[in-house]
């Protein structure tokens, strides 16, 4: 396509340089400029088609189109329910909407998922797991990447304690106990479900903590924080561990009361709340 379009804009200039029998010194060379232009804008066009889609050579702060299939967690777990949410809200935006309508909405509402390219070129999730978790229950093959960093030269020991370093990976299972890079689930289809991150994400909706505007190492991984917190003092509650999907409004409101207890108030982001109200 923009290939026919640069000949049209050469055509069309040529054309009008013709009709110029008066030599007009000026009209030549602002025609001559602009077709100038023409060309520069085709060519760069070009260029932004091809990298439409992210490879291993992708560089840092580049956009791009990536397989959901391709994305590898940097976290063993999601709160399930979470996902149901927001896959649900999926669904609703896809209705109605072509392919590129849909991936349009993602752009537009900043959806990306932010990746690093480690060795091998394989891309690495750093954020946004449940919403990447949400695109494959909902049956969406494509989204747009956002290149965080790309490390694909580095030795994998030197790629994963650099990733350690920059708070871009948690190692730790959906029980909360610790595991190694090797152990990270090679798919998003395969992450976990960890009930309390759910939990820790619908305290958080309800204003029990809040997110600063910093991006202060002390919220590094805020919500895993207020998981595990919540699992620690999780038997007060008398629900069970397996019921809390179940019972999960239920489960909610019993979080809350437990993130606005005193022993919460040394978390980052705590505000003593109940609700937003």
């Amino acid at each position: 396509m923009h290939g026919v379009l640069r000949l049209d804009r050469v055509a069309l200039f040529s054309s009008f340089l013709s009709t110029t029998a008066d030599g007009s010194l000026l009209v030549r060379t602002v025609s001559l400029a602009c077709l100038h232009i023409a060309l520069i804008i085709s060519f760069v066009g070009q260029r932004a088609l091809a990298k439409d889609v992210c490879d291993a050579h992708s560089t840092k702060g580049e956009r791009c189109l990536c397989k959901v299939s391709d994305l590898h967690p940097t976290q063993a777990s999601v709160g399930m329910a979470e996902v149901r949410i927001k896959a649900q809200k999926l669904k609703d935006e896809v209705q109605g909407r072509s392919d590129k309508g849909f991936l349009g909405y993602l752009l537009k509402h900043n959806k990306e998922e932010p990746i690093v390219i480690g060795p091998g070129g394989v891309f690495y999730i750093t954020d946004h797991h449940h919403q990447a978790r949400a695109l494959y229950e909902v049956g969406i093959s494509t989204t747009y990447c956002a290149v965080v960093d790309n490390l694909s030269d580095a030795k994998p020991e030197d790629f994963w304690k650099r990733m350690e370093d920059n708070n871009e990976v948690y190692l730790k299972d959906q029980n909360g106990n610790p595991i190694k890079p090797s152990d990270l689930p090679a798919s998003v289809k395969d992450l976990a479900n960890n009930p309390f991150r759910s939990l820790a994400g619908a305290v958080r909706e309800s204003c029990g903590f809040e997110k600063g505007g910093t991006s202060s190492s002390a919220e590094d991984f805020l919500e895993f924080k207020w998981a595990e917190f919540l699992r620690e003092h999780w038997a007060k509650t008398g629900i069970a561990t397996q019921d809390i999907d179940e019972k999960f409004d239920k489960a909610t409101n019993a979080a809350l009361q437990l993130a606005a207890e005193k022993d919460a108030a040394n978390l980052p982001g705590y505000t003593g709340k109940t609700s937003c109200n």
